[in-house]
């Protein structure tokens, strides 16, 4: 078992609207929770964009970017911020946990105008960039093709919904995908951090964790 905990599917307030916690009480709060690091995963999609009135790709970029650089400003040598998102397309139902992205990949082009997960896995292998269908098992979501996933959040610790995580792990290993574990945190009522992973080292950028993800070097927190 790898020895430091992260937690792979956080949400800000400054750039998620549908969370309530300011990126500093998150990473407060991850710390005193006995977390090594968090993933920043504030969701990226046409609807978000939208309404944050955003058009331009610099204007997307700097929206999306707020939270995870406000809670970089609170990282310690004992606690690591890294940038990943949850992507929707605007054709299905289902939202995508993108590992492996860094600020610069978010200034180059529209992210949130793919249709579906079919139009967008070249541009993932394209650019070197997992894919984890998030709490796919939730009864308002698409199921995908396996064939067209790097992986499957198995489990998913939002309080608010039934995300079905024992199908999720079933469907997983049915088909042999890479298995994600968060808490889907967004600062409801009982949300506490649940999920996480186990990393062999301390990573402090998207790169590496995607790296480690990739090679399938971690354990799930509750395996």
């Amino acid at each position: 078992m790898g020895k430091y905990l992260y937690d792979l599917h956080v949400h800000t307030a400054e750039s998620s609207s549908c969370a309530s916690v300011p990126a500093k009480d998150v990473v407060e709060h991850y710390k005193e929770t006995g977390f090594d690091g968090i993933v920043i995963t504030d969701h990226m999609s046409d609807y978000k964009m939208r309404r944050a009135h955003a058009e331009t790709v610099e204007q997307k970029a700097e929206y999306f970017l707020k939270g995870y650089r406000e809670a970089k400003k609170y990282e310690t040598p004992e606690f690591s911020v890294v940038l990943g998102m949850e992507l929707s397309f605007t054709d299905i139902n289902g939202d995508f946990l993108i590992f492996g992205i860094d600020e610069d990949f978010l200034y180059k082009r529209h992210l949130d105008n793919f249709r579906d997960l079919e139009e967008f896995r070249p541009f993932a292998d394209e650019n070197n960039l997992l894919v984890f269908q998030a709490h796919p098992f939730r009864f308002d979501i698409d199921i995908q093709n396996p064939a067209l996933l790097d992986g499957m959040e198995v489990y998913n610790g939002h309080p608010g919904h039934n995300s079905n995580n024992d199908i999720a792990l079933i469907w997983a290993t049915k088909y042999n995908l890479r298995r994600s574990s968060g808490s889907d945190f967004h600062g409801d009522k009982g949300d506490m951090p649940q999920g996480g992973v186990y990393l062999p080292e301390r990573v402090t950028d998207a790169k590496a964790l995607r790296d480690i993800l990739k090679k399938c070097d971690y354990t799930l927190k509750d395996e």
